[in-house]
């Protein structure tokens, strides 16, 4: 066997990062795992991305990959504040605000493409929009995870923000993705 996929070292409930261990139901567990959650979902949407909108001036692929790559940094970094540094080797990449001004200028960007925005949106439309919305729900959820987990152990505010501006850089793009693709966007009629 070339790839051992298991190593049954996590039967009995707890994950390992160097020589801490910690209950799967642990909330730096439930927290890494709803951002490979995140990033799944992502990809999901990058997929779509590529078939549907590829030619269009915003690459919406490029931007959903480089969102993937910031979620791995955020996954280090928050295995190396929950488990704590490995001995013998570096410290890992972290979230700088950098990235989040990165993503702010993108969603500045594909904001000016758009009309205005004059009312709450139903999610949904394309196929795209639709993966992109529930990445942004996905993205939330990680945003409250973590929120209440730094609240308890401490959090770098770059990262906080970072997911903070993710779920408006998702959103923008599920509504860039209708617009490009002529699904007109629905709003609540509230009836």
């Amino acid at each position: 066997m070339n790839t051992k996929f298991f190593t049954g070292q996590g039967d009995a409930g707890e994950s390992s990062v160097g020589p801490k261990k910690l209950s799967k139901s642990d909330p730096l567990i439930d927290l890494l795992g709803g951002v490979d959650e995140l990033n799944s979902w992502i990809g999901f949407s990058k997929t779509e991305a590529q078939k549907r909108i590829a030619d269009e001036e915003i690459d919406a692929a490029a931007i959903l990959k480089n969102v993937q790559e910031s979620l791995f940094i955020i996954q280090a970094e928050l295995a190396a504040l929950g488990f704590g540094e490995i001995p013998g080797k570096p410290s890992g990449p972290k979230i700088r605000e950098a990235q989040t001004k990165e993503l702010e200028r993108t969603i500045e960007t594909i904001d000016a493409k758009l009309p205005p925005l004059k009312s709450f949106v139903i999610p949904g439309g394309s196929e795209l929009g639709a993966r992109l919305d529930i990445a942004r729900t996905a993205a939330r959820k990680v945003e409250r995870r973590a929120k209440k987990y730094g609240d308890e152990k401490g959090l770098p505010l770059a990262l906080l923000q970072y997911l903070n501006r993710l779920s408006s850089l998702l959103f923008a793009l599920a509504r860039y993705a209708n617009y490009v693709q002529g699904v007109p966007e629905e709003n609540p009629s509230y009836k």
